[in-house]
């Protein structure tokens, strides 16, 4: 019982980090452009 009050905690703080990080990459335009690079490799110009 004792490992659950220190593992909720960690899973939390790693939770909201991987959060933060998707919520900052989307502010950067990371995810903005998804499909171009693969239909850029079909087109023929």
């Amino acid at each position: 019982m004792s490992a659950l009050y220190f593992l909720i905690p960690v899973a939390l703080l790693l939770g909201g980090g991987f959060v933060a990080l998707f919520v900052w990459a989307v502010g950067k335009g990371q995810f903005d452009d998804i499909d171009d690079a693969p239909e850029r490799m079909l087109r023929d110009d």
